[in-house]
């Protein structure tokens, strides 16, 4: 074949076919048979290979066997032990952060010689010529407990972890590879070895030193963490608050006293080394991971103190209505480092394990919140009307309805503290269960004797489907939070949720008038969805005219990203569902929008600003001590409004607007864009 010129071969195109001497070189071998170059081992051939996972592809990379050999008796300074526990501290959040024990925790040499520097194991030869200024206890008493604190910290968690309410290999790492992690001692031994460390600073005359308070501040944070974590497995909430006060107080003190690093001559220096665990026996390749400064490892175990705070709070509080509430913030309003994998398995444990809703009362809990807390009306009493008004010769389906209605809520409360794909996933999954409840309160209903005053099935059945006009706004923004939409298929994601508000504020209207005592809660909630939904129309108007590939195409990108809509299990169902997306009516609505002269974008974005300004959280137990965080979450919102002002006043502004000064970003806000100041 003639060589292109114009084509750019890298390396050049000097190349000799060497096929023949590799068959020569291997005319002895059999099948199967394999080659390895000194020191090259299967292990790392396996380690050569990309899995397309940034936190572990690493290509081949060789030991570095320039560095001195460890050696776990060598003497350290008091602010040497002051940092390598301090970035202990910062491989274990990081482990936290999802990354795997081998390229966090196993990285610390003094993990995998812990009988090395026992106290009890270790002869008199070994100590002889130990210079007292650098007192061994240093590192046979203050660091060994500081290091078996740190793997009973992350016994404890990994046991939290393994519950199974945030997924391994996606929320977190299991794999030990036969490490071993203080598995085989109780809490009580690792404590008392971390008050024997203290009693041994607060005594010896050898601890004499400036950083005396320092290691002693460290070694009781970390008797602290292992007694909250011990609390949160046990569930002995009541615990939290005066642990994490102490705690809290503890990293104040940490933050003050920082030690320098330590020189690279230093034994200290060797207490790290990223490529030791490449000779661990590990299911996935690793690269070697760059861990953060110690200033953002306290902010992250600050956050991890926070949430589990919070956590400590809302057990107190029986209303679901209020997990839900909140579970909804945090998603909407991210705080960082609250959404830790451990601090979202908590969260789950405490709505439901063991059979066990809150750690404190049985399923029927969640019946009896979910009527009374949105119907003002006991599950009791419902089902007693319920048995009076039946007149079929068909048995009662109240126990499909309560099962289904558990299973739902439960679902639908722990689905917050899912990681935002997870979640995206489990709603769209949801969307047909909470139809299949709506067609049997429908069937059930054509079979009870009418009623003059208000039918309380009837409500029911809209108090469901607000339930599933929920999921299905939250399918749709959690496509903006995901970066999911390419940029024609965001037209469509504000027209289809502009759709599906103005359903669900249908529902609100009707079910506001029987419900008083909700009405601040309800108002508040309608009155916000009329702003998104403001928004909504605002910004499908404006970006419909990017719209550029063809109709045919669009529909099936459409059928792709709604695929949930188009179960062939709906079929099987009568009444057909509400609220699903319709792309024949989104074409129509492209096509009118044009002769629209009464709609204005910018408009709309005053319309919403003006209602969100007005907005004023409910009192009472619907957001509990939280609030402040919604009336931020508005006010971010109201933010964006201002922002979003400088939309095209008409339709026929719109034909001239530059698209291209918005801008999504889902660290500055999950659904909206922002306007930039973009000149071409």
């Amino acid at each position: 074949m003639d060589h292109d010129d114009s084509i750019e071969i890298p390396g050049g195109t000097n190349y000799k076919d060497v096929t023949a001497l590799f068959e020569q070189a291997g005319e002895d071998m059999q099948p199967g048979a394999l080659v390895f170059d000194e020191g090259f081992k299967l292990h790392d051939a396996m380690a050569a290979f990309e899995i397309g996972e940034p936190r572990f592809d690493s290509g081949l990379a060789l030991l570095d066997e320039s560095r001195p050999p460890f050696k776990p008796l060598t003497p350290l300074l008091p602010e040497e032990v002051c940092w390598i526990i301090d970035r202990a501290f910062a491989c274990e959040m990081e482990w936290h952060a999802g990354y795997t024990l081998s390229q966090t925790i196993f990285t610390c040499m003094y993990v995998h010689a812990l009988t090395d520097f026992d106290p009890d194991l270790v002869s008199r030869e070994e100590l002889r010529g130990v210079d007292n200024a650098q007192p061994i206890e240093l590192v046979t008493v203050i660091l060994r407990a500081s290091i078996l604190g740190l793997l009973k910290c992350c016994d404890l968690s990994w046991r939290e972890f393994n519950k199974g309410n945030v997924y391994d290999a996606e929320d977190w790492q299991s794999d030990k590879c036969d490490v071993y992690m203080s598995e085989a001692h109780a809490e009580g031994y690792i404590l008392r070895m971390l008050d024997e460390a203290c009693d041994w600073l607060r005594r010896s005359p050898k601890a004499r030193s400036f950083w005396r308070n320092a290691l002693f501040q460290r070694l009781n944070l970390r008797k602290v963490l292992v007694q909250l974590l011990e609390a949160q497995l046990s569930k002995e909430y009541f615990r939290f608050r005066p642990l994490i006060d102490k705690a809290r107080g503890l990293l104040q003190q940490i933050r003050i006293s920082r030690p320098p690093p330590p020189h690279i001559s230093s034994a200290a220096a060797r207490a790290f080394d990223p490529q030791f665990p490449r000779v661990l026996v590990s299911m996935i390749p690793l690269h070697i991971i760059q861990l953060p400064e110690q200033d953002k490892v306290w902010d992250k175990l600050a956050g991890l103190l926070d949430s589990l705070e919070q956590l400590s709070i809302l057990i107190e509080i029986p209303d679901l209505s209020t997990w839900n509430v909140l579970g909804t913030l945090q998603l909407w309003q991210p705080k960082r480092n609250h959404y830790l994998p451990y601090t979202r398995s908590a969260f789950q444990s405490a709505i439901y394990d063991n059979g066990m809703i809150l750690n404190k009362y049985t399923q029927k809990h969640v019946v009896d919140c979910f009527f009374m807390e949105g119907l003002q009306m006991s599950y009791e009493s419902f089902v007693n009307s319920f048995r009076k008004r039946w007149r079929s010769l068909n048995s009662l389906p109240l126990a499909h309805i309560e099962r289904s209605i558990t299973e739902l809520v439960i679902g639908h409360l722990k689905s917050h503290w899912y990681n935002p794909t997870r979640r995206r996933r489990y709603y769209m999954k949801s969307l047909f269960d909470w139809h299949e409840l709506y067609a049997l309160l429908a069937d059930a209903q054509r079979q009870l004797a009418p009623v003059s005053s208000v039918d309380i099935v009837s409500t029911l059945r809209l108090l469901v489907l607000l339930y599933r006009y929920e999921n299905i706004r939250e399918v749709i923004l959690s496509g903006f939070q995901l970066s999911l939409y390419a940029a024609d298929e965001r037209p469509f994601a504000y027209w289809y949720l502009s759709q599906v508000l103005e359903q669900h504020l249908a529902c609100f209207d009707q079910v506001i008038p029987g419900l008083a005592i909700l009405n601040l809660e309800l108002q508040f909630r309608a009155r916000y969805l009329t702003a998104l939904q403001a928004i909504s129309v605002a910004l499908f108007c404006v970006t419909h005219k990017s719209l550029g590939a063809p109709w045919q195409r669009m529909r099936l990108n459409f059928m792709r990203r709604y695929k949930w809509a188009f179960l062939h299990e709906y079929e099987d169902i009568d009444p057909p569902p509400l609220g699903h997306p319709n792309f024949l009516k989104f074409t129509s609505n492209c096509a009118a929008i044009w002769q629209d002269n009464d709609i204005s974008p910018a408009g709309q974005i005053e319309l919403a600003e003006r209602l969100l300004t007005e907005c004023e959280t409910a009192p009472g137990r619907m957001t509990g001590p939280w609030s402040q965080d919604r009336i931020e979450f508005i006010a971010k919102m109201v933010q964006i409004c201002r922002n979003l002002r400088v939309l095209p006043r008409s339709m026929a502004d719109v034909q001239t607007w530059n698209m291209r000064q918005l801008q999504w970003d889902p660290e500055l806000h999950p659904w909206l864009p922002l306007i930039t100041n973009a000149t071409s």
